[in-house]
C-alpha cells in the first residue's frame, strides 16, 4: 500500500527515534480530519495538547548544534519527513473514513460483524 511504501522510505532516511516522534503527527492529522470530515468539535484544551505534540515533534527535527551534516543529510531528512507525513495522512484518512462509513450506515449486527472483520 501507499502507506507502507512511505514508511519504508521514511525508515531509510530517518533515524529510528526521529521517525517514531515524527509518526506521532498521525494523532494531529486524525484530529484535523475528524473535525473536517465528521463535523465533530474539539475542546480548546485538546487543541492545546495537539499543539504541544506538534511542537515536540518539531523540536526533535532540530539538527544537532555541531556540524557534521551537509546538504545530503538535510535533503534526506526532508525526504524522510515528507514520507512520514504522507504515511500519517494515509493512515488518518483511512481511519476517519472508516468511522464515517460505520456511523452513517445502520446495518444488521451480522453485516456489521462482516464489516469489522
Amino acid at each position: 500500500t501507499v502507506q507502507n511504501n512511505c514508511l519504508f522510505v521514511a525508515m531509510g532516511y530517518l533515524e529510528a527515534a526521529v521517525f517514531q516522534c515524527t509518526y506521532q503527527l498521525k494523532t494531529l492529522t486524525t484530529a484535523v480530519l475528524t473535525v473536517t470530515m465528521l463535523g465533530r468539535s474539539i475542546a480548546a484544551h485538546q487543541w492545546g495538547a495537539l499543539v504541544l505534540l506538534m511542537a515536540g515533534t518539531v523540536l526533535v527535527q532540530e539538527p544537532p548544534a555541531k556540524g557534521g551534516g551537509g546538504a545530503d543529510s538535510s535533503a534526506g531528512m526532508m525526504v524522510g519527513i515528507g514520507a512520514t507525513v504522507a504515511a500519517c495522512v494515509c493512515s488518518s484518512v483511512a481511519s476517519v473514513y472508516l468511522e464515517k462509513i460505520l456511523i452513517e450506515s445502520k446495518p444488521s449486527i451480522w453485516v456489521r460483524n462482516a464489516q469489522l472483520c
